[in-house]
């Protein structure tokens, strides 16, 4: 499997997971993205995966469908672009037990007048990863 590739069973899609997620309320803000992440134990549905992830964009924050779409888009461009550091922490670290999977959501939190652009949503998901795990 590519490093670089999204596939299906790394996305997060179980209501149970996500719930618990939001329920952790472990958080990191940027200026664009906040990161929601937690610990879970999902069994042997992301075992391979380094982090189930989860993309939203709030219909209040961006009105329009179509820059939903594009923003979402660029999102999951920017974790694929950047998921890389998660995988290496999985292989030579041990503080993320196997029995565990970390789950991730990345929601934007930008408004919907002044779009991103792939190069700062990068930067800023990879300063937030990092920060998830050195910490």
């Amino acid at each position: 499997m590519a490093v670089n590739s999204l596939r299906k069973h790394e996305i997060l899609r179980k209501e149970q997971f996500i719930a618990a997620l939001f329920r952790s309320r472990k958080k990191l803000n940027g200026e664009h993205v906040t990161i929601v992440y937690a610990n879970l134990k999902t069994g042997a549905l992301h075992r391979r995966a380094p982090a189930a992830v989860l993309f939203a964009v709030g219909r209040k924050k961006v009105r329009d469908a179509v820059s939903r779409n594009m923003i979402r888009r660029l999102l999951k461009e920017a974790y694929r672009l950047e998921k890389y550091m998660l995988t290496e922490k999985r292989t030579t670290g041990c503080e993320i037990r196997f029995s565990e999977t970390l789950c991730i959501a990345i929601v934007y939190s930008g408004s919907g007048r002044d779009l991103p652009t792939l190069d700062v949503l990068r930067r800023e998901i990879s300063r937030l990863l990092f920060t998830i795990i050195n910490s």
